[in-house]
């Protein structure tokens, strides 16, 4: 993680971002062209997810961070700091994998429940960065009055 000033370790984290909603995009697509191939759609729930989460969330939450960088290039902002947005990536880049493992864990003996304790981290994730972003919006239109 960068340790310059203003907005750029908020752009390091929106590009890990990018990166991170582009390896889910080729395993969406590559898991979808599968199911197609094989006429087998048992992995439906990791398909979807790995493109709705996994590329569209994620992208989305680099453009919220990228928008955070430019917010914070004037000065920083209360309670939005580098180290919150690295804990949410992490939450939601842990909590992820996990939940999709757990959609293709056996059933009968119990272990795809493995996925929900990695949704809560997914689901904390999503908090953590409602937070941040409503912090920096509050920044922002303050610095604006």
């Amino acid at each position: 993680m960068s340790t310059s000033t203003g907005g750029e370790a908020f752009r390091s984290i929106a590009r890990r971002y990018y990166r991170v909603a582009l390896f889910y995009l080729a395993l969406g697509l590559l898991l979808g062209a599968g199911m197609l191939w094989f006429g087998n759609d048992n992995f439906q729930f990791l398909h979807s997810h790995a493109l709705l989460v996994g590329t569209g969330l994620f992208a989305a939450y680099g453009a919220g961070f990228w928008w955070i960088a430019g917010r914070s290039d004037a000065g920083p902002l209360p309670g939005v700091t580098a180290a919150l947005a690295n804990v949410q990536f992490w939450l939601a880049n842990v909590g992820l994998p996990g939940m999709l493992a757990g959609s293709v864990l056996p059933v009968g003996l119990g272990l795809d429940r493995i996925g929900v304790p990695f949704g809560f981290l997914e689901a904390a994730a999503g908090v953590l960065f409602a937070v941040l972003l409503s912090r920096a919006l509050k920044a922002a239109g303050a610095r604006r009055a």
